[in-house]
């Protein structure tokens, strides 16, 4: 009988000895390239689309130039594509709601950006403004154009599409015109 318990114990420790043995694997070097978020590239002569899927809706429209610069690495890129032989580069980020052409020069760095979206949510300065200035009217659609040198935008302006009944009315708004300070009222 001992020399079976013996047995048993001596077979079970030779079994817990081989499930502990760790196999050690050496892997190879991984690369990692370029790959922004789900993108689908197009190449067009020197210029390149990009369709983007956000994460969620209005994701890139609330700040293209900063989603550009957390999913796009121009250098990588660059060295993706043999870029040497360009001396810039017309990229164009595209979503369902609109564009930012981004013109990077041969060394990677942002020289012009341009924005165009449409129907997009306001901030809101730019919603309180149209509500207190156009009254009784209701925006049927919207346009956001902006352009500048570098990832600073020098120009943008709203096109703003209103209807009041079988009245129309288009305004432009500049937003940097819009008073970032609000005055508190009781109705």
């Amino acid at each position: 009988m001992k020399t079976l318990i013996f047995s048993l114990l001596l077979i079970a420790a030779t079994f817990v000895g081989h499930a502990q043995e760790q196999e050690i694997t050496q892997l190879e070097e991984a690369k990692v390239g370029f790959a922004p978020l789900e993108a689908k590239i197009t190449r067009i002569g020197d210029s390149f689309a990009y369709t983007v899927e956000e994460e969620y809706t209005g994701e890139f429209s609330e700040d293209p130039i900063a989603f550009m610069k957390s999913n796009f690495d121009i250098n990588n890129f660059i060295a993706e594509i043999d870029g040497d032989e360009n001396t810039s580069y017309l990229v164009t980020f595209k979503s369902s709601k609109g564009q930012l052409s981004a013109d990077f020069n041969h060394e990677g760095d942002l020289v012009r950006t341009y924005q165009k979206f449409k129907d997009i949510a306001l901030p809101l300065d730019v919603r309180r403004e149209v509500y207190m200035s156009n009254k009784g009217w209701n925006m049927t659609s919207n346009k956001y154009i902006a352009s500048g040198d570098g990832d600073l935008i020098e120009k943008e302006v709203y096109k703003i599409k209103l209807e009041n009944g079988n009245q129309k009315r288009n305004i432009k708004l500049d937003p940097r015109s819009v008073a970032k300070s609000t005055v508190a009222f009781n109705d």
